[in-house]
């Protein structure tokens, strides 16, 4: 979400209260709530977000994987397919925008995002 920056708003037209008062600017309006149909309409399986094609269900496979690598033994082969698949996905998470709102608490998982280029 971003904010008129203070340039846009100091010449912007201001509001006559009820009572003929005026008060400054009109605030805008706040953004709708968003459904996951707003995002991705019913059998559609993927859109581009900031220029970055991002299949249905990259999310939860993001989470699931992150979920199963702390139940897999660092160095084998499993646990490479898994952290191979985390760092795959990485891509399509930085184009929607995850890490700028949730933290990832498991340092082995935060390590394998931090190592790839945003």
């Amino acid at each position: 979400m971003s904010t008129l920056p203070a340039s846009a708003t100091s010449g912007a037209q201001q509001q006559e209260n009820a009572n003929g008062t005026t008060s400054g600017p009109a605030a805008p309006p706040a953004p709708a709530p968003l459904t996951p149909q707003d995002v991705l309409a019913d059998g559609q399986e993927r859109a581009v977000f900031n220029g970055v094609l991002v299949r249905k269900g990259s999310i939860a496979a993001f989470i699931g994987n992150a979920k199963a690598l702390e139940n897999l033994e660092p160095g084998t082969p499993e646990h490479e397919a898994v952290a191979q698949q985390i760092r795959d996905l990485k891509p399509s998470l930085d184009a929607l925008e995850l890490f700028d709102v949730v933290e990832i608490k498991n340092p082995d998982v935060a390590a394998l995002l931090a190592r790839e280029p945003r």
